[in-house]
């Protein structure tokens, strides 16, 4: 139910940014419903009736009275519909915009812990679910509302024993829909939750296409997935059979208390206690409630299944962020890019055991410092801490002596250059890959870029140059191409301050050695924070920090660690090929 509420909450507060075709739907469509099924049925009737009783004048007046209340129907039909497609294509884009927004400010974590495929068709059921609402609420729910109520008003006047009948009938087929919409609920939401699974199983196996292949782990991938399809198609079966069985007693309902009201309507026309006219208009009326009794069934399912879908995203969009702007944080400038770890320690959520220990370390402005250790040694963590994709669970960190926090997230992680060891790219071309660094960028100087990072000779090689498209996550390149086209990313955005996270692992001999004066001349006059296995990439730096534990364990030059012998000359002795043996 706080789902729900929610679910409703985030809906109003978007309609509320176009509420004047809001109303005018809301107005117009239901006003449609009452003229056209209950006036003009009404008037009709009572021209019939006039017809039996010989009164042609009446008779006249009625067909007339119908005439004009079915033309008012057709015009607010006209006007609600032109209003309400104006709103839900209004409200679908602010949606759109809306969603997506609170998605790409969520934590890494949040997206660390998601199925990209799952988080997609949420974002598309949540958006489908308000319009549906809507729709069920304007179009349906409140015209079938206001036409009960008025029938039920006209039908009492002449014969309320027939008024309470259907009354009866109703409230009867409300409380059956809603005791087996409560049993059939956990099959409803078992059901949603495979397909979600099932989403997010072909998009995970799609986008691991190459792996499945190398593998030739094609028959694992249809087994693992038939697991999860067969499952839905138990649970299908089980809910579809509850519905048979809820249409079953419905329309027992529905016939039975159509013969008795029939009988009940016959009786008292005979004994001149009803007039044909609203005998013929209770009729009519009853018959049109008996073809709605499954579409009243289908609205509430109807809403209970919308608000089902929209739940999902709903919790995740409720759900608040553990990263954000403090209150009173700027856009500050780095005028002197220090940075200062203060005894900071750090540890996940679901472990609970520090990653980083207490940790104290000075950089000063422009240092380039390379940190190395066993993977697990919190060499990462530390970078992530300094972009704040995770805030430190206990001291600080400050660089130009402003602690992180008093940064806008937006304002710091601009002047950070960040080369992951994945690289990222978009299904984009070269030319928006590198530019994505600096979006004001001239063709030359992406250009410039791309080859201070030896990335120019290939791209001039591919027949559309820096239009191609690179394919989903740079596919279509090699490894080294892909971090190449990072790093030209990285020159590009110009930051005062500079991470490089195993940045030239995919790298080549040559391709390395190539661009090692790059990353100099990058580096020249910035901090620079250097996470490498292949110790040669480092070995020139200014400093070299060992992690081990989440710890420094050495801190000093290449030629001071080496003469200690301690943890980074063992590396640099044992390492294979240039790399920290694991």
């Amino acid at each position: 139910m706080a789902t729900n509420r929610n679910t409703l909450k985030i809906y109003l507060g978007q309609i509320k940014y176009h509420l004047p075709t809001f109303i005018i739907a809301l107005i117009c469509m239901p006003a449609t419903t009452l003229l056209i099924d209950t006036g003009l049925a009404y008037f009709l009737s009572m021209a019939i009736g006039d017809l039996s009783s010989g009164n042609t004048a009446a008779m006249q007046q009625h067909l007339l009275f119908a005439a004009i209340v079915g033309g008012a129907g057709v015009l607010t039909n006209f006007i609600g519909f032109q209003a309400l497609v104006q709103h839900e294509s209004r409200i679908r884009t602010r949606l759109y915009n809306f969603v997506f927004s609170a998605l790409l400010y969520k934590d890494l974590q949040f997206f660390v812990n998601e199925k990209v495929g799952a988080l997609t068709s949420r974002f598309i059921d949540f958006t489908r679910s308000h319009i549906l609402i809507q729709d069920l609420l304007i179009i349906r729910t409140l015209g079938f509302s206001l036409s009960l109520i008025v029938g039920l008003i006209i039908v009492s006047q002449s014969a309320p024993l027939l008024a309470l009948i259907l009354l009866g009938l109703i409230i009867l087929i409300v409380v059956q829909i809603k005791v087996f919409t409560t049993i059939r609920a956990p099959f409803r939401h078992r059901r949603k939750k495979l397909i979600g699974e099932i989403h997010g199983e072909i998009a995970d196996s799609v986008t691991n296409s190459l792996m499945v292949k190398t593998f030739a782990q094609e028959e694992h991938e249809k087994q693992h997935l038939y697991k999860r399809t067969k499952e839905l198609e138990k649970v299908f079966i089980k809910d579809i059979a509850l519905f048979g069985v809820d249409g079953t007693i419905r329309t027992s309902i529905m016939i039975s208390t159509q013969v008795i009201a029939i009988g009940i309507a016959a009786t008292m026309v005979a004994n001149g206690q009803l007039t044909i006219a609203i005998a013929i208009f209770s009729m009519a009326y009853l018959q049109r409630l008996a073809s709605q009794t499954f579409q009243l069934g289908e609205l509430i399912n109807g809403y209970d299944e919308a608000l089902l879908q929209a739940a999902p995203m709903s919790d995740i969009l409720t759900k608040p962020v553990t990263v954000f702007d403090q209150p009173g944080s700027k856009k500050h400038i780095i005028k002197t890019p220090a940075i200062a770890f203060h005894n900071v320690s750090y540890h996940y959520s679901e472990s609970g055991a520090d990653v980083i220990k207490s940790l104290e370390l000075d950089i000063p402005a422009g240092q380039r410092v390379g940190l190395v250790g066993h993977s697990g040694a919190g060499k990462t963590t530390i970078t992530h801490l300094l972009l704040r994709f995770a805030d430190a669970t206990g001291g600080s960190i400050t660089i130009d002596d402003v602690d992180l926090r008093d940064y806008t997230q937006q304002s710091l992680r601009q002047q950070i250059s960040y080369v992951p060891q994945e690289p990222l790219l978009f299904h984009r071309s070269l030319r928006e890959n590198i530019a994505y660094g600096n979006l004001k960028a001239s063709d030359t100087q992406i250009r410039k870029a791309a080859e201070q990072a030896n990335a120019l000779e290939f791209i001039d090689a591919l027949p559309d140059g820096l239009d191609t498209l690179v394919g989903e996550r740079g596919v279509k390149l090699s490894g080294g191409q892909r971090q190449r086209v990072a790093i030209a990313r990285a020159i590009l955005k110009d930051a005062p301050i500079l991470i490089l996270d195993e940045a030239t692992s995919a790298l080549d001999s040559a391709s390395e050695l190539l661009i090692q004066k790059s990353l100099g001349t990058l580096m020249k006059g910035r901090t620079s924070i250097v996470i490498a296995h292949r110790l040669s990439t480092i070995a020139k730096l200014d400093r070299i920090i060992v992690m081990d534990d989440g710890k420094i364990a050495e801190d000093g030059t290449h030629d001071e660690l080496l003469k200690r012998g301690g943890i980074y000359a063992k590396l640099w002795a044992h390492q294979s090929g240039g790399f920290i043996e694991e």
